[in-house]
């Protein structure tokens, strides 16, 4: 089964081995418990019938949510061994944790109000004849679209699985796996600010409690310090510039870069100002390119290198000639004395 909070990333979501490393929490394993009693294929009870009488099976997805129903039946009537069955610290909202699961089962099937709503009112009959004792967990039908219900999980579920991440940090000494859990946050983080502003009430927003409580939960001072600490983050501008005093702050990783010291802590700050960098000099570089390309600046400097050549050829040649006379006056010279000196002996 795929969890909405572990696949959501900007980078496409997690592999297989980070997929697994993520789903080692409570809310998960519990998850995974559910999943496997859907599956068991024990006896249905009588009780479970009702399924078939409220909810039509002219479709197929009809014939699917009649098949569900009747399963969630069996888990109900044995409600008490089922919810047991959650280990860890937060298994006193096992029963919510249930609820969501069970949303999120009837969705994948359909979407339309008119089968959700007949489904769960077979299911609220059946949660009356529970035989449940110690564990009160009503059935409840959320009213939500795909898209509300996507990021209510989001949400919902790393507020929950949070705690088992800080436990996880604490112990942990894999580096690439406290870079996981730290990316795990950061893109959480970056979930609650692209939804807040869009979300500002019970009555417009399906999910405005979670944001609530991700709001109340991130933006205490300990809880920060602590993030920062372990995951190598600090604070930085948010995009739409939208974070309140006591808002949930905008993460990025550790910079001490010169550049971040020059335009300040916003990345797009830095690619901004290098842009318009680039769009200054380019056409002062093309200018001078063009300058020297093709205008009478370059035929000037053209002529200046060639009349430079020519000179060099002249002086060289000159410098030849100049050889040359001395080596002829010298040879003139010496047939000369020798001359003189035969005279004499004669």
């Amino acid at each position: 089964m795929s969890y909405p909070t572990i696949e959501y990333s900007k980078d496409g979501g997690p592999n297989s081995r980070d997929y697994t490393l993520l789903k080692e929490f409570t809310l998960y394993e519990f998850y995974e418990v559910l999943n496997n009693e859907l599956n068991s294929g024990k006896k249905l009870y009588e009780r479970c019938g009702i399924c078939s009488t409220l909810i039509a099976d002219r479709t197929e997805f009809g014939r699917e949510l009649i098949n569900l129903c009747k399963k969630i039946c069996t888990i109900i009537q044995n409600m008490d061994d089922v919810l047991d069955q959650c280990n860890g610290s937060t298994c006193n909202k096992s029963c919510d944790y249930m609820n969501l699961w069970l949303y999120d089962q009837a969705m994948r099937i359909t979407n339309e109000n008119f089968f959700i709503n007949s489904f769960y009112q077979a299911l609220n009959l059946l949660g009356g004849s529970s035989k449940s004792r110690k564990n009160q967990c009503s059935i409840k039908n959320f009213q939500l679209n795909q898209e509300e219900l996507n990021k209510k999980q989001i949400l919902y579920e790393f507020l929950h699985i949070y705690d088992g991440i800080k436990n996880k940090l604490q112990s942990q000494e894999d580096d690439s796996k406290i870079k996981l859990y730290c990316k795990h946050i950061l893109e959480n983080f970056g979930f609650y600010h692209e939804n807040k502003e869009s979300c500002t009430s019970t009555e417009l927003c399906k999910y405005y409690d979670e944001l609530t409580d991700f709001k109340s939960k991130f933006s205490n001072p300990a809880e920060l310090t602590y993030i920062y600490q372990k995951c190598k983050y600090e604070e930085t501008t948010c995009k739409n510039g939208s974070k309140a005093e006591d808002d949930v702050p905008c993460l990025r990783e550790e910079e001490n870069s010169f550049l971040y010291l020059i335009f300040g802590n916003d990345p797009e700050d830095i690619i901004k100002v290098l842009l318009n960098v680039t769009i200054i000099f380019v056409p002062i570089l093309a200018f001078f390119v063009i300058l020297f390309k093709f205008t009478p600046f370059k035929k000037t400097l053209n002529k200046l290198k060639q009349e430079r050549k020519k000179s060099g050829l002249r002086k060289k040649e000159e410098n030849i000639q100049d050889y040359m006379k001395n080596y002829a006056s010298y040879l003139d010279k010496e047939m000369k004395n020798r001359v003189h000196l035969g005279y004499h002996a004669t």
